[in-house]
């Protein structure tokens, strides 16, 4: 047993640094689409569509509707999953779908999240990265032939790694992929996921180098009181992360109603962003937005302007999102956390106790509006300190974001990302459960095992047989085919005489409760305790008529030690 613990310890870890340096590889190429494509928009198309008007270049707003013209087709006929951010599709493959990706998604997301960004599509890099390296994963987990359990941790691997090599951040990328996606920490997770990660961060470094994200001043905390306004600004910052979430889906349920053809929305919604880019294009309106961060960070803009670029983001990647284009949401939340911390700062100025470095309001209010959003505290803990290469911030950063994600915890349900999946009808758990780890094909007795009867039985002889075997339910064969079960609990309602002159099919039920062999144990439970039943039928999803097996409620029990061994594995 220890042998084959060890084998597949060596496996899985082979494989994280394996999708540690896909993700990693798929970081650099994602970047250098999204500069080649910038470079086509911007440095050779723009000058051709020069419009001028008061100073100002009418022809920036089309490139973005450009770019939503172009993607949007591709998108809705090719890979509809790689509409939107990202993040929630890669959830629902790793808690509703055992961790399978189609491997088109890591070049159509790459192609099309590419075009939008470089045409000044108003997004992030993390959602893209992330669904690029998660199906990444996936397909390396199919590759080794893993089952869903393993599936699940490779996708995490693989989205860990690209967010790592994306931000330079191989903590925070690990913990990223830990709790907004797992949304729940277990032992056996830890170390894959943290090796991918820093092996994405190492493969991407080497070509982009090994430098903090953002440019910003350094903050030293010189007294513990500096931290005292970041408990208030927590708050703010967290019902900022509720409007900032219901803008996002308000605009996407708006072009929902539009009667415009779903592949022509991103166009609509990239036309709407270019006109704000027009007129705040130099401030980081279009595309990632990063330059815009650099600038406020630089302390040169005044109040009213960051106040306005908050606000503009929002509604810029709202319109770029909501309309079905391709890209993050990450980003566009540090670029408006910035902005409203910086204005916070202003408004601050001159009280007593409050910090002179005003730059750590800037970065308090970047990771403070994405943990309210995401709720996601320890991700922008972790991850902003490595992305400003300066770990000073975290008390104050400790503080807003645990004071951002509490607000936003007590007034929203979900969060920017399982909200989308919520509107579809998808519930994501929050912890791992052992019945969910365990596949009915693991547990289950097979047909060469089982002891069947026939329609034409006689209930007498069933019941000699039920006392023989001790088993309280049969599979009832016609021709071979499963047409029904009979069980204990049908015989006991019966008189001695009518169980002397029926047989097997006149107590048969029409309605046959069946389970496959790729359900979990914890979906057979759920089963067993809806329609008060013991024994499920396994058939064949294909032909239900077809017998595998059967799955009793003790085999359930067997499962729950079953999937705690597997949650103790490589431990």
């Amino acid at each position: 047993m220890i042998r084959r613990e060890v084998k597949i310890w060596c496996k899985i870890n082979g494989l994280a640094l394996l999708a540690g340096i896909a993700g990693g590889l798929g970081a650099i190429i994602f970047r250098k689409m999204i500069w080649l494509f910038k470079y086509l928009f911007f440095q050779l198309l723009l000058p051709r569509l020069t419009i001028n008007l008061w100073g100002y270049n009418l022809g920036v707003m089309i490139l973005p509707a450009l770019g939503g013209l172009i993607a949007g087709p591709i998108i809705e006929w090719i890979s509809p999953e790689t509409r939107g951010h990202g993040v929630p599709e890669v959830m629902d493959a790793v808690h509703t779908k055992g961790g399978d990706i189609r491997g088109r998604v890591a070049m159509v997301k790459t192609l099309v999240s590419s075009i939008t960004i470089g045409s000044g599509g108003s997004v992030g890099r993390e959602g893209p990265i992330a669904q690029i390296g998660a199906a990444i994963g996936s397909l390396l987990g199919r590759i080794a032939g893993f089952d869903e359990t393993y599936r699940r941790l490779l996708v995490v691997c693989g989205l860990s790694a690209g967010i790592s090599g994306t931000f330079m951040a191989p903590l925070g990328g690990a913990i990223f992929g830990l709790e907004v996606i797992y949304r729940g920490v277990a032992p056996y997770d830890v170390i894959p996921i943290l090796l991918s990660s820093v092996v994405g961060m190492v493969v991407t470094g080497e070509v982009f180098g090994l430098k903090p994200a953002f440019k910003a001043p350094e903050y030293v905390l010189k007294s513990p009181l500096d931290v005292l306004y970041f408990l208030p600004l927590g708050i703010i910052f967290g019902l900022l992360a509720i409007i900032w979430t219901r803008m996002l889906y308000l605009m996407e349920d708006l072009f929902d109603r539009l009667p415009i053809r779903r592949p022509l929305r991103p166009a609509l919604g990239g036309l709407l962003t270019g006109l704000m880019g027009v007129f705040l294009a130099k401030y980081g309106i279009l595309g990632v937005g990063y330059e815009g961060i650099d600038l406020a960070l630089s302390g040169t803009l005044p109040a009213w302007l960051l106040l306005l670029l908050g606000v503009m983001k929002m509604l810029a990647t709202s319109l770029t999102v909501g309309s079905g284009g391709s890209g993050g949401i990450f980003a566009p939340s540090l670029y408006m956390g910035a902005m409203f911390g910086g204005f916070f700062a202003s408004i601050l100025s001159g009280l007593p106790l409050v910090s002179r470095q005003p730059s750590i309001y800037y970065l308090v209010g970047m990771a403070a509006l994405f943990a309210g959003a995401a709720k996601a505290p320890l991700t922008c803990m972790i991850m902003l300190p490595e992305m400003t290469d300066n770990y000073h911030l975290l008390p104050a950063l400790m503080v807003a974001c645990s004071m951002s994600y509490f607000i936003s915890a007590l007034l929203m349900k979900g969060s920017i990302y399982t909200l989308k999946l919520k509107r579809r009808g998808v519930e994501i758990e929050h912890t791992v459960d052992p019945l969910k780890l365990v596949k009915v094909s693991e547990i289950m007795t097979p047909l060469e095992k089982v002891v069947s009867v026939r329609k034409d039985t006689p209930l007498s002889i069933l019941y000699f047989m039920i006392l023989e075997s001790k088993h309280t339910a049969f599979p009832v064969l016609d021709d071979g085919r499963l047409v029904g079960i009979v069980t204990l609990k049908q015989l006991s309602g019966l008189r001695q005489e009518e169980i002397e002159e029926l047989r097997v099919k006149d107590i048969l039920k029409s309605r046959l409760v069946v389970t496959y062999p790729d359900e979990t144990a914890y979906d057979v439970l759920e089963k067993m305790n809806q329609f008060d039943v013991e024994i499920l039928p396994v058939v064949d999803r294909a032909d239900e008529g077809k017998l595998l097996g059967v799955v009793s409620k003790r085999d359930t029990l067997n499962a729950i030690l079953l999937g705690k061994r597997k949650m103790r594995l490589l431990e």
